[in-house]
């Protein structure tokens, strides 16, 4: 090989990792890759430099045009373009390095951010921190109101100790609320003087008491997997998360992109927004009440692992809320979470022996998401449950107690070891007939469907389990199960072996903001196990009416909806049992902010035995509140 075709050969592999780091996917593999191949292109531009000897004649040779020489990285003999191309280059590097190094650039430390988290019918859960110049340790105060009483004097909320040792963050419960009623709350500091954030009160809305049983009518968001600008945009956008702003702007009252929704007991819809057509409709008419995030809220090993340190995680959660785009969303929408193996280190499974780098991990996750989630069962766990009146929910941990599995046996493996997995069968039966719809969070893919690494990563590489978990589902109606992780869209169908099973759906959403693969896929569309179902069909004969009894073989798993296309996804599900006959769920999916995918899902009704509680006006609430009566009395 002549020895001036190797610049541009180096030139053209070098841009095009860089572009493949910077807009497909920040792989590992790009950090030590980008640097030695810029040195070589480099080094071979040096070495093939012409040194020509006056004594000798040399041929001429016609150069390349100018845009083709940069374009390509061709070495020509005049000095411009190829001071342009080692310029651009070397701008794609520095380029790569700010992506990569951003988290230690930019720490963060004088980040101010306060949110909601969980929500009760009689108390809320608020995150903050606010850190002091030349102080180890301070308190603030919370101030709280009704949000319709804005002329009403402010209540004293509790006071919140934050110190330099929990990174200044800490969280704190507002109690003895009215059950479905809006609040707003600021702070101060010990002295009565009013802090300077947040600059309007924070709202927030208590859920409805689930003992009235008259149904509900919400809606909640969910995704996972996210990292700030990605795919690149350059330094100035270090802080955007393309997903939260889009997210803000669908639920903003303005024309928004949407897909019709066709009728029918079970329908599923791809909208042209999948094809890249525009559908403009009229904005939303409900409002999300939360927002679930199922993991993967921070990439603590992608592109770089800064290792097992305190400080390394701390500041890629700092990072993510000192972002506008994530504000955008926290201050308005409470915020609920899970872990998942970014949080920690990559396919990170615990097997309850907590190895490194869970605690320096999970320490963070718990200071800055998992203490404002609902409280666990079991003290310094992260799996919980909530209710939103006759919806349940349980949030699993796939993560600290799953077994190894290269080491453990295929019978013996299990995903939430046995006291998560008891907890998690004690509410399944509790809520079999005490609520509408059962919504089961999974960090990680309850399918087999996917290949690659969820093979063992996901549900697929501990079939025990879940076999044993699925045939529970499979006798309770009216059951989701929501998941992330494979930065792509999947809705999945589960049919039981017995005639008279309810049918199971997952609906897996993410990523959030980061990256998708172009053209790999890797979920097949069916199970190869089937169950045998019979189904009868009508046909109008001569003779009259023909009923017809058919067999026929169906797949325990099968993709009823797919879409793995976007860097930016999430799922809005929408909850209507108000018709107790008729209860509804309704999908929207949405990728890069435009709606690609919707399903309608008529439930099973359920028969609620327990004492009715009766709703307690405003003017009420007051009499009641300035003779004593407070929430937890009253009911």
């Amino acid at each position: 090989m002549s020895l001036a075709l190797l610049p541009p050969i180096l030139s053209s592999i070098f841009r095009i990792f860089v572009y493949i780091f910077l807009q497909i996917i920040p792989t590992r593999l790009a950090i030590p890759a980008l640097p030695l191949l810029h040195i070589a292109y480099l080094s071979a531009l040096y070495l093939s430099i012409d040194h020509p000897d006056p004594a000798k004649s040399h041929p001429k040779h016609r150069d390349p045009p100018p845009l083709a020489a940069v374009f390509l990285g061709l070495k020509t003999r005049d000095s411009l373009p190829n001071i342009l191309n080692v310029l651009i280059n070397t701008g794609l590097l520095l380029a790569s390095l700010d992506l990569a190094l951003n988290p230690l650039v930019f720490p963060e430390q004088a980040v101010v951010f306060t949110r909601v988290g969980a929500v009760y019918p009689d108390a809320a859960k608020i995150m903050l921190r606010y850190p002091l110049a030349n102080e180890s340790e301070h308190r603030v105060q919370v101030l709280y109101r009704e949000a319709t009483q804005s002329v009403a004097s402010w209540k004293d909320g509790p006071l919140v100790t934050l110190s330099k040792e929990n990174d200044w963050v800490n969280a704190t419960s507002l109690a003895d609320l009215w059950p479905d009623t809006k609040y707003e709350y600021i702070f101060s500091s010990t002295n009565g003087t009013l802090l300077p954030y947040p600059r309007a009160p924070i709202h927030f809305q208590t859920f409805p008491d689930p003992r009235l049983h008259s149904g509900s009518h919400f809606k909640f968001i969910v995704s996972s997997c996210m990292t700030p600008n990605f795919p690149y945009k350059g330094p100035l956008a270090r802080s955007i998360i393309q997903g939260f702003d889009l997210l803000s702007q669908s639920l903003t009252p303005q024309p928004l992109p949407i897909a019709p929704v066709l009728g029918a007991e079970t329908n599923e819809t791809e909208s042209p927004a999948a094809h890249n057509e525009t559908v403009i409709a009229a904005p939303a008419t409900i409002l999300p009440k939360f927002m679930l995030f199922l993991g993967d809220f921070i990439y603590a090993d992608v592109p770089i692992y800064f290792g097992d340190d305190d400080e390394a995680y701390l500041r890629l959660y700092r990072r993510t809320y000192a972002s506008p785009s994530f504000r955008k969303i926290y201050e308005h929408l409470p915020m609920l979470h899970a872990y998942d193996d970014h949080e920690i280190i990559n396919n990170y499974g615990g097997s309850g022996l907590d190895p490194s780098p869970y605690p320096s991990a999970a320490n963070a996750f718990k200071l800055y998401n998992g203490a404002a989630n609902y409280d666990s069962p079991a003290l310094g766990d992260h799996y919980y449950n909530f209710t939103h009146a006759d919806v349940a929910f349980f949030v699993m941990d796939t993560r600290r107690y799953r077994s190894d599995i290269e080491t453990v046996p295929p019978l013996e493996r299990t995903m939430l070891g046995e006291k998560q997995l008891e907890t998690f069968n004690s509410w399944l039966a509790k809520v079999n007939n005490t609520a509408t719809f059962k919504f089961i969070v999974s960090s990680v893919p309850f399918t087999s469907l996917w290949g690659h690494d969820a093979v063992k990563d996901s549900w697929a590489g501990y079939e025990v389990e879940k076999t044993q978990i699925l045939q529970d589902l499979h006798s309770v109606p009216n059951v989701f199960i929501l998941s992330g992780d494979r930065h792509e869209f999947a809705a999945i169908e589960f049919t039981g072996e017995s005639e008279g099973s309810y049918t199971v759906q997952e609906l897996s959403t993410s990523p959030l903001n980061m990256f998708y693969i172009p053209f790999v896929r890797t979920l097949k569309t069916q199970s190869e196990d089937t169950v045998q179902r019979t189904r009868t069909e009508v046909t109008l004969t001569e003779d009259g009416p023909k009923v017809e009894t058919i067999e026929e073989e169906v797949p325990k798993e099968k993709v009823v909806g797919y879409l793995p296309r976007g860097n930016v996804k999430w799922s809005s599900i929408e909850v209507d049992t108000t018709n107790k006959t008729r209860p509804l769920l309704r999908l929207e999916t949405w990728i890069d902010g435009r709606v690609a995918y919707q399903a309608e899902t008529v439930g099973t009704p359920v028969r609620f035995a327990s004492k009715a509680l009766t709703y307690v006006p405003s003017g009420i609430k007051q009499l009641l509140e300035r003779i004593g009566f407070q929430s937890k009395q009253w009911f």
